[in-house]
């Protein structure tokens, strides 16, 4: 029994020695190694400008001599500069969309944007494209097959089975309202292929 409890007793001896040993070092690692940094809630002041540096260089000699020999009557306001407003997204063009006729039709459509209504196109083409700046029936309308190809492409080696070569012509008549058309020619395709 004493041997067992003199064995239980040098192990916690080598764990707390073993757990204190590696808090050390890597104390002592970050105090080398890695540089204090400042909480983020803590700024520095903005450091004070003053007229003379506001002014430009070439003109800084003769503005200190001026204002070192003769101070100022009276004190004018600084110009502000114009803000300049960030770039804004382009907002989308507006589409007067019938989404009673979509329905009428037979289309379960969502939004005015859904461009899987195309016969061809799920969730991932549609998300390629609207990636990729096509975001509406009429941009889709006014791609050439060249250019949906290349937007295909850049979406990897899946997307190379899609054919978009019916697809401007059905986004054509869902940008017409002409949601009827649109049914007629879908019966008559396969995965966006003429049968």
């Amino acid at each position: 029994m004493s041997h067992l409890l003199s064995t239980l007793s040098c192990c916690w001896f080598w764990l707390i020695a073993g757990v204190l040993i590696g808090w050390l070092l890597n104390r002592w690692l970050c105090r080398c190694c890695c540089k204090p940094t400042t909480p983020p809630s803590v700024s520095a002041p903005p450091p004070q400008t003053s007229a003379l540096l506001d002014s430009p260089p070439a003109a800084n000699a003769t503005n200190a001599a001026v204002t070192t020999a003769k101070p100022p009557a009276k004190a004018t306001p600084k110009a502000t500069k114009p803000k300049i407003p960030a770039k804004a997204k382009p907002a989308a063009p507006k589409v007067s969309f019938d989404l009673a006729a979509a329905k009428a039709a037979g289309f379960a459509i969502k939004k005015a944007d859904d461009l899987t209504v195309i016969e061809g196109i799920g969730p991932k083409i549609n998300d390629l494209f609207k990636e990729n700046g096509v975001q509406t029936f009429a941009q889709l309308a006014k791609q050439t097959v060249p250019q949906m190809r290349a937007i295909l492409d850049k979406g990897g080696a899946r997307y190379r089975m899609a054919n978009p070569a019916t697809w401007a012509q059905q986004s054509a008549l869902a940008a017409d309202n002409k949601w009827a058309a649109l049914k007629t020619l879908q019966d008559e395709l396969s995965g966006g292929i003429k049968k």
